[in-house]
């Protein structure tokens, strides 16, 4: 037994010396990120002064090596880093490559892994708070360390700025929530950490450099107004009310047409997706009439001639509205990001469906003729 011992021993005490050869001193290290990195600056410059003076058609080829040699720059340093990834030359090397990556708008695995490092060995450095916006923008690699730095950092403006940019991240995904249960839940986990965020560092700019950035509170504030116009246009709410022009001038209100189906396509002749959907919408309009439905289609061209001429042309025998282009107080009021948005608004006024993009025919047909049915049942 007592050999048994003394040879595992042995071994231990082996490999403890093997790793401490392998693992090169600190100042080495160092030495070795300088060298890689001044060589990628050195290829960098080259890059950029050909950007300067490429044709038009030879510049995306350009910013495309660009992107290239900032992820082979990354995969050279991370070997470095990971030798000892709690150390400061870890930190030196995480915090070059996630800024020097995100100028070259480039990625990858390399550049996660350091993120990854930042969250779980150096939360608490104030170096890591220039690096919260370009990590922001990483996925889910990002996400851990927004998280890492709210719960563990000391410094009250990095702690405030990763719950508000872990807030911004939350918020910006309802627009493409598709399951109407969990919108208001994303919407009150963003609205919590803006809240937490207003409490920390209330009076700290977003970006210290730019002497016109809003505060934490000032940000928060903005996002939590937006929150609100959100959650209030969520399924299963009341369709606010708005006002108006048909296109002959005339005002016009949606609820006007209380008592009816109303399907609200924001759209613009300039869209695809939108003049794509035209044919299919003049079948529903036909196949609905003499029924308690109205398509309202609110154009966003910039010229209401631009929508008359296109109509002329173009069939779309419903209601039209036009007010003020991409300004018109159905975009402003509804929320508008993309084209086409639909909102599908029963008989009562409530908010039945919302579709950004194309639902496709048979989901359109199916939501529709379930709330034309529901306001024939209503009336009796």
């Amino acid at each position: 037994m007592r050999l048994l011992c003394a040879a595992a021993l042995s071994l231990s005490v082996g490999l403890f010396f093997a790793y401490a050869q392998d693992k090169q001193p600190a100042d080495a290290r160092a030495a070795k990120f300088e060298a890689a990195k001044k060589k990628y600056e050195a290829t960098l410059k080259e890059l950029e002064a050909q950007l300067k003076t490429a044709q038009p058609g030879s510049q995306a080829g350009i910013l495309a090596e660009m992107r290239e040699e900032a992820m082979l720059m990354a995969g050279k340093v991370l070997k470095i880093a990971e030798e000892d990834p709690k150390d400061a030359v870890a930190l030196d090397a995480a915090a070059y490559v996630i800024a020097a990556s995100a100028k070259a708008r480039a990625g990858g695995a390399e550049v996660e892994k350091f993120v990854a490092l930042l969250a779980e060995h150096h939360p608490t450095s104030p170096k890591v708070k220039d690096l919260l916006v370009p990590a922001m923008r990483l996925g889910d690699a990002g996400d851990k360390l927004l998280k890492a730095v709210s719960e563990k950092a000391t410094d009250k403006p990095a702690k405030g700025l990763a719950l508000l940019l872990r807030g911004y991240r939350l918020a910006a995904q309802l627009d493409e929530e598709e399951d109407d249960a969990k919108v208001p839940l994303l919407a009150k986990a963003a609205a919590d950490l803006f809240e937490a965020a207003k409490k920390e560092a209330p009076d700290a700019k977003v970006n210290p450099a730019d002497p016109n950035s809003p505060t934490h509170a000032a940000f928060a504030d903005a996002q939590l107004a937006e929150l609100k116009i959100v959650t209030a246009l969520a399924v299963g709410k009341p369709a606010p009310d708005v006002e108006t022009l048909l296109l002959d001038g005339k005002k016009v209100k949606l609820s006007d047409y209380k008592g009816k189906v109303v399907l609200l396509d924001i759209w613009a002749t300039w869209c695809g997706p939108c003049r794509a959907m035209i044919p299919h919408e003049r079948e529903m309009v036909k196949k609905l009439k003499d029924k308690p439905f109205v398509l309202v289609s609110v154009s966003t061209d910039d010229k209401k001639e631009t929508l008359t001429e296109f109509l002329d042309k173009e069939p779309m025998p419903w209601v039209h509205w036009w007010d003020n282009g991409r300004n018109n107080p159905v975009a402003k009021k509804y929320r508008v990001r993309a084209y086409p948005t639909l909102y599908l608004i029963d008989h009562s006024g409530v908010i039945k469906q919302k579709w950004v993009g194309s639902p496709g025919n048979d989901k359109l047909d199916k939501a529709v003729e379930e709330a034309v049915e529901a306001a024939i049942k209503a009336k009796g």
